[in-house]
């Protein structure tokens, strides 16, 4: 098993070359079924439920059979689309706040690979989740808006020239309306792929990072050098939050109030959102 010393050295490479991890974590074991069943169905009545004989028959038959996935899947692979879709939006939004400060021309390309859970093939859950995320994303928009600051130290020329566009969004309640932001599908599905993790070296590199900060969740090993080491990979906007959000599906499920000091050692660990100049 890799210890500290192996972790460190990985994390002083990425660190080196710029790179970001961000990371949803969800604690099944607190998690209650009957609260993650609900949660499924009240996705799976929200993908249909505005459907309208004014919609293309076609594009309500796909509606329906993409809602006839969600129904047949799993808990387990359900909590892990929901999860996914969360790490991305998280991940999406303050990628771009970071490096519109700092190297906007990486603004102008955003490829998305996974390790796929077959290697010789896509899975019906992966198919489903890259057919939807570009949707669920947009929907998510309307509530909580993409961040974008309007300043001159935050470059968007790049990103803009990739991903900008303007379209009608149409609303259940009221006249659709011609609304600005990114292109989602063209950001985050035109350049997916799932690959087999045997022979992606920096996927394999997720993967100790990954069980590193699951052992340290579930305490399997303690002390602040593992949570130091992995905050120096995250971002940290003002000092109060970190990129770790610790998710729950359950309102039964409650906080982890003991997870309190390794979350804040990895918030002073670190990389500031803002550049420093602009902090002053």
């Amino acid at each position: 098993m890799l210890d500290l010393a192996h972790l460190e050295s990985l994390v002083e490479v990425l660190f080196r070359h710029d790179a970001i991890m961000h990371a949803c974590a969800i604690d099944v074991s607190r998690e209650d079924d009957p609260c993650i069943d609900q949660h499924k169905a009240q996705q799976c009545d929200g993908m249909t439920k505005h459907l309208t004989c004014e919609h293309h028959a076609n594009l309500v038959r796909e509606v329906w059979d993409l809602r006839q996935v969600l129904e047949g899947m799993s808990r387990q692979l359900y909590i892990q689309c929901v999860m996914m879709k969360e790490l991305v939006r998280i991940a999406s939004e303050e990628i771009v706040l970071y490096f519109a400060q700092r190297r906007p021309r990486e603004l102008a390309e955003f490829e998305l690979t996974i390790d796929a859970k077959d290697p010789c093939r896509i899975t019906s859950q992966e198919n489903w989740w890259h057919e939807t995320l570009a949707v669920w994303l947009e929907s998510a928009s309307r509530r909580e808006p993409f961040i974008f600051i309007e300043d001159a130290g935050f470059n968007y020329k790049y990103f803009d020239r990739s991903f900008a566009v303007t379209k009608e969004m149409w609303f259940p309640d009221r006249p659709p309306e011609m609304m600005k932001g990114p292109d989602l599908r063209k950001m985050m599905t035109e350049r997916m792929a799932f690959v087999d993790s045997r022979s992606e070296t920096l996927i394999q590199a997720v993967d100790i990072l990954t069980s590193f900060l699951r052992r340290l969740l579930a305490k399997e090993i303690t002390g602040d050098d593992v949570s130091k080491a992995l905050g120096r990979l995250q971002i940290c906007w003002r000092r109060k939050t970190q990129s770790l959000r610790i998710v729950t599906l359950s309102r039964q499920a409650g906080s982890r109030s003991d997870l309190g000091n390794a979350l804040r050692v990895m918030t002073s660990a670190a990389r500031a959102m803002l550049k420093p100049e602009r902090t002053r």
